[in-house]
C-alpha cells in the first residue's frame, strides 16, 4: 500500500468507475442545500439523495450504472466531532445500480478497488453480513462472495437488524441488508476483537447496500421488483487509511487548515508530536477545541457557498450554531484573539487551494462567504455579553456549590449557551456542573431529534411508494392556466385524503416559500372537485382533493 492523498484517490475513483468493464457514468454532486422540493432533510446527507426517484423506478437519463462523490452535512453526531473520524461536513463516494448488477458485481468491484487499485493488504479487510432474522434468512450470498475472494471466514462477521439492515423508515417500505468493509489498523490500536464495529483498532471504510426487499403493512418482506445496489465510502477516512495517520484530521485534506489554526492562534496541534494515547489532560481538550474549528469552519464555508445564510430558523440555525461553536473554541484558546480577517482569509485561501476543482466558485463566492461569517461572529460576541449577564442572574441567588444540571441544559437549549462556556464560567466561580442530568436531557433532545428526521425522512419512502413508476409532469402554467387535454395518471388515498396526478398541470406546486395553487377542476363526467393545495416531489405533481 503506497501513500495516497485526496486528488488521487479522486483520479482513480473516477478511473475505476468509468473503466469499460464497470462501465458507471458520473452524476453530478448536489448542493448541501436541497431542492425546494425535498421537504425532509436540512441539508444532502448522503450521495443517494437525489437518486431517490430512480431507486424506485424512473429512467435515470444516464443509464443503470452511476457513481459521484457527493459533498455532505451531518449534524446528529456534532458532539462527536473532535474525536478521531466523526465530521459535519465530508464527501461520500458512491456508486450504484439502478435495477442493473446485484451483490456479485458490487462485492466484487469494491473488493478490487481496495485490493488492486488502493493497494490495501487483503489480510487487512474484514467484512459484515446480514446475520438474518426470524423473516429474513441469513445473507449466505455475500458470505459465499466474500469467501471466493480468499477472505478468512473468521473475518466476516454476520450482524443483526440494528447493525446490518436498514430500513423501513416507518412501519411500510423499502428495506435492505448490507454488507460493510473494515480496514484492520493493527495492534498500535489495540487488541484483536471480534466486534469489530464497536472497536477503535477496525475503522469501516464502504458499505455495500442491496435494496432487495419491501416491508407491507400485514408485516410481509417481498422482493422488490427493481433491485438496487447504493454503495459508498467517506473520502476522509480512505485518506487517513492511505496516508498511514492515526485520524482524519492528520491527513491532508485537513493539515493545511490545521496550520493556519496553529498560525493564528499561537499554539500546536498535539497530534503532530506523539500518539493521541499518550496524551495529557490538557493535550486531549486543546486537540478536540482544534479539530471542532477545523470542522466547524470548513462546513461553515461549504454551507455559505451553498447558499445558507445564518438565522434563528431551519437550516439557518443549525449553521449559526456550527459557526458560533467554532468561534468560541477559538476565543477559549486565545481570549485576545484579534487577527479575524486575516484569519478568515487564509482559512478561505487554504479551502480553495485544496478543493480546486470547486475554486473557480469559492473564489467567486469568497467575499460573501467571508463577511457572512465576520457578520456572524460579531453577532455572537454581542451576544455573549448578554449570556454572561443571564448566567449572571442565575448565580445570584444560587447557594449550592453543584449547578444543577437543568440549568445548564435550559442555558444551552433555550439560549443557545455553550455547554463549554457555561463549564468555563461556573468552574471560574468556583462551580460544580451536574453533568448527568444535562446528559440525560440531551440524550432525550437527540432522540427526539433523530425521530423526527426519521419521520421526515418516511415522507419520502411512502411517497417513493404511491409514485413507483410515475413519470415527470410536465408543468403547463408559463403556457396556458387551463387544458382539455390533461390525463389523470392515477389516483391515491391516504388516511382519507384524496391525491390526483395527472399527466400534465397548470398548477403551482408549494415551493420556496409560496404556497400551492388553489382551484377548480371539472373532470369529463362534469364532477366538480376542487384542489386545496399542491405538493411536488421528484418533479410529480401531488394534487390534494377537498
Amino acid at each position: 500500500m503506497e501513500f495516497l492523498n485526496s486528488e488521487q484517490i479522486r483520479d482513480l475513483w473516477k478511473k475505476f468507475w468509468e473503466d469499460k468493464k464497470q462501465n458507471h457514468k458520473e452524476v453530478k454532486a448536489n448542493s448541501l442545500i436541497p431542492d425546494a422540493k425535498d421537504k425532509t432533510v436540512l441539508f444532502t446527507t448522503a450521495g443517494m439523495q437525489q437518486l431517490v426517484p430512480y431507486l424506485v423506478g424512473k429512467p435515470h437519463p444516464l443509464g443503470k450504472r452511476v457513481y459521484n462523490i457527493q459533498k455532505c452535512v451531518r449534524t446528529w453526531d456534532i458532539d462527536e466531532v473532535g474525536d478521531e473520524r466523526h465530521l459535519t461536513f465530508f464527501e461520500m463516494m458512491g456508486n450504484w445500480s439502478l435495477g442493473d448488477y446485484f451483490k456479485k458485481e458490487a462485492i466484487d468491484w469494491s473488493y478490487e478497488f481496495l485490493t488492486k487499485y488502493l493497494q490495501i493488504n487483503h489480510d487487512k479487510i474484514w467484512a459484515t453480513v446480514f446475520a438474518g432474522d426470524g423473516n429474513i434468512p441469513t445473507d449466505e450470498e455475500s458470505i459465499d462472495i466474500w469467501k471466493s475472494k480468499g477472505i478468512d471466514p473468521a473475518k466476516i462477521r454476520k450482524l443483526w437488524a440494528d447493525d446490518n439492515f436498514r430500513g423501513p423508515a416507518g412501519e411500510v417500505g423499502p428495506c435492505w441488508p448490507c454488507s460493510e468493509m473494515y480496514f484492520d489498523r493493527g495492534d498500535d490500536y489495540g487488541p484483536a476483537d471480534w466486534k469489530i464495529w464497536e472497536n477503535d483498532r477496525y475503522i469501516e471504510i464502504w458499505n455495500d447496500v442491496f435494496m432487495e426487499f419491501y416491508k407491507d403493512e400485514n408485516g410481509n418482506f417481498e422482493k422488490l421488483k427493481q433491485q438496487n445496489v447504493d454503495t459508498w465510502m467517506w473520502l476522509e477516512r480512505i485518506c487517513m487509511v492511505m496516508q498511514d495517520k492515526e485520524t482524519i484530521f492528520e491527513t491532508d485534506l485537513f493539515e493545511p487548515i490545521i496550520r493556519t489554526i496553529e498560525k493564528y492562534l499561537n499554539i500546536k496541534y498535539p497530534a503532530y508530536a506523539k500518539k493521541e494515547k499518550n496524551f495529557d489532560n490538557h493535550e486531549k481538550i486543546l486537540t478536540k477545541k482544534i479539530r471542532i474549528i477545523t470542522d466547524h469552519l470548513r462546513s461553515s464555508i461549504f454551507l455559505i457557498w451553498d447558499g445558507a445564510i445564518p438565522s434563528n430558523e431551519w437550516r439557518g440555525y443549525v449553521l449559526r450554531r456550527i459557526i458560533r461553536r467554532a468561534y468560541f473554541n477559538i476565543i477559549s484558546v486565545k481570549k485576545d484573539f484579534s487577527q479575524l480577517d486575516k484569519f478568515l482569509d487564509e482559512i478561505l485561501d487554504t479551502i480553495c487551494q485544496k478543493y480546486w476543482f470547486y475554486r473557480k466558485e469559492i473564489v467567486i463566492n469568497k467575499e460573501n462567504i467571508k463577511v457572512t461569517l465576520k457578520k456572524e461572529i460579531q453577532n455572537f460576541e454581542n451576544t455573549l455579553e448578554k449570556w454572561l449577564k443571564i448566567f449572571e442572574d442565575y448565580l445570584q441567588n444560587f447557594k449550592w456549590e453543584i449547578l444543577p444540571g437543568e440549568i445548564v441544559f435550559k442555558l444551552y437549549d433555550t439560549y443557545g449557551f455553550p455547554l463549554e462556556l457555561t463549564s468555563e464560567i461556573a468552574i471560574s466561580k468556583n462551580y460544580q456542573v451536574d453533568m448527568d442530568w444535562f446528559e440525560s436531557e440531551m440524550e432525550k433532545a437527540k432522540e427526539k431529534s433523530r425521530l423526527s428526521s426519521k419521520d421526515m425522512f418516511k415522507r419520502w419512502i411512502d411517497w417513493a411508494k404511491y409514485l413507483e413508476w410515475i413519470p415527470q409532469i410536465k408543468f403547463i402554467w408559463y403556457e396556458t392556466l387551463s387544458s382539455e387535454n390533461i390525463k389523470i395518471l392515477k389516483e391515491i388515498d391516504i388516511d382519507w385524503q384524496k391525491i390526483l396526478i395527472f399527466d400534465q398541470t397548470p398548477f403551482y406546486a408549494e415551493s420556496g416559500g409560496q404556497t400551492g395553487d388553489k382551484w377548480t377542476v371539472i373532470l369529463d363526467d362534469n364532477t366538480e372537485i376542487t384542489i386545496k393545495d399542491v405538493q411536488k416531489y421528484a418533479w410529480v405533481f401531488l394534487h390534494f382533493v377537498e
